[in-house]
């Protein structure tokens, strides 16, 4: 009988990682995310910001239509903070119906001095990536859009293997290619907020795209971060998960 309420937690537990895996789905990883079944995941690090806690545990992944609000949370010196939301949502896409995820990355300066920090989002092989590329603040995967920003970075720095020489400045366009599957990158971002105020930057990622479909990095300009959150939670309002 043990034997048997075992075997039962096993494959409920099995059923569950699944779920969480399947297809349109994004795991939520500390201090970044990654689409399910993607060769790569996006993180976050600050320079001078270390990650806390979030006040509210975030799930272990998101299935459209959802939002984690926080996602992750960092703090600095006393007064500055950041804080991650990130929704998945079902959105139109060619013919039939994909699902993207954004990101809103909010730095708030509660002090009455300026403050300044530097922001990295990085590019990072969860499998075999043999070409990464770089342009109007956008990573692209074997020319796939996989990461656009909002916001204008400084550049980005490109690598074709974890210890391999890099530029020391980043560079507006950029691409590299790796037989061993080994490209990584970071879009750094140089932040100044006056005292008593804050800064939000907007990220998208497609998470699950129709078969047949590859849109380009113009679809993707032409949507709003904002948007994205506001038809998750219209969405999850509907109860049924479609759009309206």
């Amino acid at each position: 009988m043990r034997g048997l309420v075992l075997g039962c937690l096993l494959f409920l537990c099995a059923l569950l990682a699944r779920a969480e895996d399947g297809p349109g789905t994004l795991r939520l990883l500390d201090g970044g995310f990654a689409p399910s079944g993607a060769n790569f995941e996006v993180a976050f690090e600050f320079s001078d910001l270390k990650p806390t806690p979030p006040t509210v545990k975030p799930p272990a992944a998101l299935a459209a239509p959802a939002v984690a609000t926080p996602a992750m949370e960092w703090s600095g010196p006393k007064g500055v903070a950041a804080r991650l939301e990130i929704c998945c949502v079902g959105w139109p896409i060619g013919l039939g119906e994909g699902t993207l995820a954004g990101a809103h990355l909010r730095l708030t300066n509660s002090t009455d001095r300026v403050v300044h920090t530097t922001l990295s989002v990085r590019i990072v092989p969860r499998e075999e990536i043999h070409a990464l590329a770089f342009e109007r603040h956008a990573f692209l995967i074997a020319g796939r859009p996989v990461l656009i920003s909002d916001t204008p970075s400084r550049g980005a720095i490109l690598a074709d293997s974890p210890f391999a020489p890099r530029p020391l400045t980043p560079e507006d366009r950029a691409h590299v290619e790796s037989a061993k599957g080994e490209c990584r990158g970071e879009m750094l971002f140089d932040l100044t907020l006056p005292p008593g105020q804050s800064q939000t930057l907007g990220f998208i990622s497609p998470v699950q795209l129709p078969q047949g479909s590859e849109p380009d990095l113009d679809f993707y300009r032409e949507l709003s971060v904002g948007k994205l959150f506001a038809e998750a939670e219209k969405q999850r309002g509907s109860g049924d998960g479609k759009k309206r």
